[in-house]
């Protein structure tokens, strides 16, 4: 099965840089999205929040650039063990 996901947003929130044990960086950030969708011929204005996690050398990069747009492109999994909402690992960004 295939689990790609790109999205253009802006980085809207971003908490405190942390290190997993074996030192490597995370960064937990909320993405904001906003657009026009054409929805069955009609138009239709999309606008959400998506929870995400970067992990590595671009977590570093993007600890304090809120308010950037990019294009974050990861794959989609369930936030934790017990909670199954969705939350993107962000493996990819692309600076527009």
């Amino acid at each position: 099965m295939d689990n790609y996901f790109r999205l253009a947003a802006v980085l809207q929130k971003s908490s405190v840089l942390r290190y997993t044990p074996a030192g490597i960086e995370v960064l937990d950030v909320v993405l904001q999205h906003e657009s026009i969708q054409v929805e069955n011929g009609l138009e239709r204005k999309v606008k959400f929040e998506l929870p995400a996690k970067i992990v590595g050398p671009n977590a570093l990069l993007w600890q304090s650039r809120e308010g950037e747009a990019a294009i974050f492109c990861g794959f989609l999994a369930q936030k934790s063990q017990k909670h199954f909402s969705p939350l993107l690992h962000i493996q990819e960004i692309i600076e527009i």
